[in-house]
């Protein structure tokens, strides 16, 4: 072999060494943190919250929200809504047509207008004769 490899070689080792020594120093560094009890302190700790927001704060949401189921003991009736098309005759208000219409049990009369003006796309309560305005109602019959 040539001098010049003999150099490079002993360069390569040195460098190579060198590299090797600090990779040691750090791996060690780390290992004592890995293995050190604090730090499996604190993997515990924050595995532990961690399966706690996953499992309990979902169940105290439902039991928060949560709300007693209704059921239907057959003495009540059950309502069906529809929808039906009338022409406003002369006279007619959209409260007059509210009260011919609207089922006390479901909703008040202000929050029927409120769905009929929306159905409708209006923005004020006035109704002219000859219009036509969609009009839920509701029904015991299924169709």
């Amino acid at each position: 072999m040539s001098r010049n490899t003999k150099k490079d070689m002993a360069k390569r080792h040195t460098v190579s060494y060198m590299k090797n020594r600090r990779t040691r120093g750090v791996n060690r560094f780390v290992n004592r943190i890995l293995v050190s009890r604090w730090y499996r302190t604190l993997v515990f700790r924050y595995c532990f919250a961690t399966i706690l927001s996953i499992i309990c704060i979902p169940m105290m949401l439902s039991l928060v929200f949560a709300r007693p189921a209704e059921a239907n003991d057959g003495t009540g009736e059950v309502f069906y809504k529809y929808y039906h098309r009338i022409e406003v005759s002369e006279g007619d208000t959209l409260w007059s047509i509210a009260q011919e219409n609207y089922h006390a049990e479901e909703q008040t009369i202000r929050e029927y207008i409120e769905e009929v003006q929306q159905i409708n796309h209006r923005y004020s309560e006035t109704v002219y004769a000859g219009e036509m305005l969609m009009i839920p109602y509701y029904s015991t019959e299924f169709y």
